[in-house]
């Protein structure tokens, strides 16, 4: 008896690690620009940033396709998140991202999540999942390039003027970190 719940215990185990190894190999990727991106399994230690890293937030706008309005970006700190729709962690962020938005949008704070993937696909997700902030669609995966994201979630806050203030997992990114690129006197 104990031998035969042993061995049934081994081959359920044996089982959901297959399944598991199968589930990553074949959903848990995407191949963006060239790159294989994967969702990152845990939150990463953000990235030192330097602070003369500047991003144009002109060009920025210019290479996205937003679905929807399309932010006002110039002279606002703006947080950019790449994800994607089958990714666990990325998901995940999601609520997180709304409670930014809500909390910091009227102090100034624009959030644009980015993606790579066909506007179908993330429409039908977003119908599932509100996402209170912008959207956009980096279909030639040039941003992604140039930001050289190898994982996601990965976000970068950029101040008023572009420079980047912080890098790394969204959930990571704490709340006294927005506060010091808000402006004293929010956009409008």
């Amino acid at each position: 008896m104990k031998t035969r719940t042993l061995l049934l215990l081994l081959s359920v185990t044996l089982g959901l690690a297959a399944v598991g190894t199968y589930a990553t190999l074949t959903h848990a990727r995407a191949d963006v620009g060239g790159a294989t991106l994967k969702p990152a399994a845990t939150a990463a230690a953000p990235a030192e940033t330097e602070s003369s890293a500047r991003v144009s937030v002109k060009s920025l706008a210019r290479n996205l396709e937003f679905l929807g309005d399309t932010p006002s970006l110039t002279g606002r700190p703006v947080l950019i998140e790449f994800w994607a729709t089958w990714c666990p962690p990325c998901r995940a962020s999601i609520a997180h991202l709304n409670d930014l938005d809500t909390k910091y949008h009227n102090r100034g704070l624009e959030i644009v999540g980015i993606t790579g993937e066909d506007n179908t696909v993330v429409e039908r997700f977003r119908a599932r999942t509100p996402m209170h902030y912008a959207v956009a669609l980096d279909r030639d995966q040039a941003l992604a390039t140039e930001f050289q994201v190898q994982t996601i979630p990965q976000a970068w806050l950029l101040d008023k003027d572009g420079r980047v203030v912080w890098s790394g997992h969204p959930m990571q990114l704490d709340e006294q970190t927005i506060v010091r690129v808000l402006p004293t006197h929010p956009a409008t």
